[in-house]
């Protein structure tokens, strides 16, 4: 299934690469977008939880300047899903609120396994917002249960989501084969994009065959790494080319 957004079409031929903001201050924020701006990526994916203010009205203005048409994914991450701070339930709603009614992202990033009432709400305020919403959901010790890993997918389908996102934790091969057996299997009969990832080294891998498996989306790095196991923007794209023309 493809998802057209800003002319960039996500689920159909290479995964798209997407490259963090991850700046503390404006100044930071400021540096990164310029910068992301000369390697124009795909997508951008603002981490808003690196960002020590709850004001971000102007770090989102001048996030959209620099990027021009590029799209914007805007991310809170919790510190239960490996996040860089804790905020109430009530912030986590008003900063994704915000962002929603912004006029600036075109995707937020929503947890599958935040509070079921605040979750909702967002997805249905993006959508009144023509926001899309990918759900998603992290496990930074484990890899889970084939069968409970395609639950979670289909339920982020299920809810109304605009792309579903899952990242395990490998301790072994078998969970790295189980991650791309179940991506490849939902490729199949997932009416929205897919994005699975194993995090580490060990799942390095399957940040670069996405488009053999089914995942339609890939994380790197051109700076700090907003996740374990990201690896640097022009080395992804060299093997998703690669993998690309071969095919």
């Amino acid at each position: 299934m493809m998802l057209n957004v800003r002319n960039v079409q996500i689920g159909v031929g290479q995964p798209k690469v997407c490259l963090p903001i991850t700046g503390h201050t404006i100044e930071e924020i400021t540096d990164q977008a310029m910068e992301l701006h000369h390697h124009q990526p795909d997508l951008v994916e603002w981490r808003a939880d690196f960002y020590q203010d709850n004001q971000i009205g102007r770090p989102l203005k001048i996030i959209r300047d620099h990027l021009k048409n590029i799209p914007l994914i805007f991310t809170f991450r919790t510190q239960q899903e490996g996040g860089e701070r804790e905020v109430s339930s009530d912030t986590y709603y008003a900063l994704n609120k915000q962002a929603i009614e912004s006029g600036v992202v075109d995707f937020i990033d929503i947890e599958l396994l935040f509070v079921e009432s605040i979750r909702d709400n967002l997805i249905l305020l993006a959508k009144q917002n023509q926001v899309h919403t990918m759900i998603s959901n992290h496990d930074f010790n484990k890899t889970l249960a084939k069968e409970e890993m395609i639950n979670r997918l289909k339920e982020a389908e299920l809810i109304g989501g605009s792309i579903a996102k899952l990242a395990v934790m490998p301790q072994d091969t078998d969970d790295l084969l189980n991650l791309l057996s179940i991506t490849n299997q939902m490729k199949q009969v997932s009416k929205i994009p897919i994005v699975t990832m194993a995090m580490g080294n060990l799942g390095l891998i399957s940040r670069l065959a996405g488009e053999v498996f089914g995942s339609a989306l890939t994380f790197a790095t051109f700076d700090k790494p907003s996740a374990p196991g990201q690896i640097d923007y022009n080395q992804v794209k060299y093997v998703l080319d690669l993998i690309h023309n071969y095919r």
